[in-house]
């Protein structure tokens, strides 16, 4: 059997963040882990600038609901569960990807939770510093190959395990550092790459 492990943001989703700077017009929040690949770094950053500004779990939340997913990206899942299992291994929140994974059809979402206190973030809980590295490797371990696409930093950890990986819509500054990963901008292409990668199909 074979599972296709995808990132959420800026893979099937449009990013959260960058809608919450939209929404509130606080420029810090387009920063993604394209801008700072370290991810307690950054959740650090968000959390520091939601504080400042005195944004609440609900704000959070409001941005994520108004979020649709990326053109293209509802059918191409469809036709990749006719095949494999799916799976998302993101670094979003428990508490504010729901919305989303509504509009994905409920895939097994594996990722973060907050720590909330009457709708104010406190602070973050990872599951693993490498968290999708490691679900990988414990699918493996239980005879599963894995296929996995992103597009940042914080996917290559996928990459380095997965039987076949591949950059989704990823940008130049970062699949160019990445040569041998096949970089794709759609999502035809990459169900092609994700097709040929399979010993089943």
């Amino acid at each position: 059997m074979e599972i296709v492990c995808f990132d959420m943001e800026g893979t099937l989703t449009p990013e959260i963040w960058e809608q919450i700077a939209s929404n509130t017009g606080i420029e810090e929040f387009n920063k993604t882990t394209r801008d700072i690949p370290d991810y307690s770094d950054l959740m650090d950053f968000r959390l520091k600038v939601m504080k400042e500004n005195n944004l609440r779990l609900s704000d959070i939340q409001k941005a994520s609901g108004e979020l649709e997913l990326l053109d293209g990206a509802a059918e191409f899942l469809s036709r990749i569960r006719e095949n494999f299992q799916v799976v998302i291994l993101s670094d979003t929140f428990h508490e504010i990807a729901k919305p989303l994974m509504r509009k994905m059809g409920f895939p097994l979402l594996l990722c973060h939770n907050l720590e909330v206190n009457n709708d104010e973030v406190i602070s973050y809980k990872l599951r693993h510093k490498q968290a999708k590295k490691q679900a990988i490797l414990s699918f493996q371990s239980i005879g599963y190959r894995c296929i996995a696409a992103g597009d940042s930093f914080n996917d290559i950890q996928m990459f380095e395990v997965a039987e076949s990986g591949f950059f989704i819509n990823a940008p130049d500054k970062i699949s160019s550092q990445y040569p041998d990963i096949p970089s794709f901008h759609n999502y035809d292409d990459l169900e092609s790459a994700i097709k040929n990668s399979s010993l089943f199909i």
